[in-house]
């Protein structure tokens, strides 16, 4: 075709490595699912530390593959993501619940981030007050990853986090039984860290990421991308046994915290690019007497490529026009707090 539309464009950047998912616009079939490989480290902790490698070789491969202008989404890291309920006036209206959240953010309503994002959603209300679920993030975060996909000359249209974007392959798929009574841990296990997140009635309850610093030195990325471990097996199998241990106390930590002994986490769903995840699925199923269900793609997509697969769909989802859609990407630092002036 003469006119033919660009592909729709999904990132992920990683310590030493971009991974990227391309979508035909039209067909929603995926043409290609791949990742860049650096030598040293282009994030550390979910930061840009080397913005001009980094930007250079995306540069290259927006001019080699003609993405000009394409729309891109991204997936954020998960370092930052904070997930907790707030009581709020019980005489506001849904439709004045943004504003006032907007207006309190760093005060009422506390936030470590300087410039806060964040989405809310309505839990139940009382005769004194409403309960919301609150998910916040840092607006500069975002801000670094909309520039950097610009300098490069595409499209930022949408961004969500990984754990978001699992859950929802996850209900696509439609094979974990849903109830009220469930409580699903979607568990990224990863060799240097891991990122949890727990839903009840399809929204997040809790949220935790940790980086294991020490393991760091003891993984090796080899020439295809795969992790290779370098120190011996006892060593190996001490590493799975202590993230167990941490596991055992974020489980308790959610029954008795968060759900103050009212509920716990009923099944764990296992997802990531450790490389020997059936063993990790064998041994949580042997600690916790919980199902264990491994994550696996319904078409040809490589699992570790399953977070921004759930981040196409999102966007196959909402149906969000592309000017509607770069205009929620695009709310600049100004315009936020022009918000928060005018509530």
């Amino acid at each position: 075709m003469l006119f033919q539309k660009k592909p729709l464009l999904y990132f992920e950047f990683l310590e030493r490595r971009i991974r990227y998912l391309v979508m035909d616009a039209q067909s929603r079939t995926v043409l290609e699912q791949n990742e860049i490989l650096f030598d040293t480290e282009i994030l550390h902790e979910g930061r840009v530390i080397n913005p001009s490698l980094l930007e250079n070789r995306l540069n290259a491969l927006v001019t080699e593959k003609k993405w000009k202008n394409a729309q891109a989404s991204i997936l954020l890291p998960d370092d930052f993501v904070i997930v907790r309920e707030e009581k709020i006036p019980v005489q506001l209206a849904p439709s004045e619940i943004r504003a006032y959240v907007a207006l309190h953010m760093g005060q009422l309503i506390r936030s470590p981030f300087k410039e806060t994002r964040f989405h809310f959603e309505l839990l139940e209300a009382s005769d004194m007050d409403q309960n919301i679920l609150l998910m916040l993030y840092p607006q500069e975060v975002i801000f670094e990853y909309e520039s950097l996909l610009e300098k490069v000359d595409l499209n930022p249209v949408l961004a969500d986090i990984s754990s978001l974007c699992l859950y929802r392959t996850i209900r696509q798929q439609d094979e974990l039984e849903q109830t009220s009574d469930k409580h699903v841990m979607v568990l990224q296990w990863s060799p240097v860290d891991h990122t949890i997140m727990v839903f009840h009635r399809d929204l997040p309850k809790f949220s935790r990421h940790s980086r294991i610093a020490r393991l760091v030195d003891l993984w090796e990325i080899g020439p295809e991308g795969e992790w290779v471990w370098k120190d011996d097996q006892e060593s190996f199998e001490e590493t799975i046994t202590d993230m167990l241990d941490v596991l055992e106390r974020l489980l308790e930590f959610y029954r008795y915290s968060v759900m103050n002994g009212q509920g716990g986490v009923t099944d764990i769903v296992l997802a990531g690019d450790f490389p020997y995840l059936d063993k990790v699925k064998e041994q949580l199923s042997q600690r916790f007497f919980l199902p264990i269900h491994l994550l696996q793609p319904t078409e040809e997509i490589n699992p570790k490529f399953l977070p921004l697969y759930g981040l196409a769909t999102k966007e196959m989802q909402a149906g969000v026009p592309k000017k509607v859609a770069q205009k929620k990407m695009k709310r600049t630092a100004k315009k936020v707090q022009e918000e928060k002036e005018h509530v």
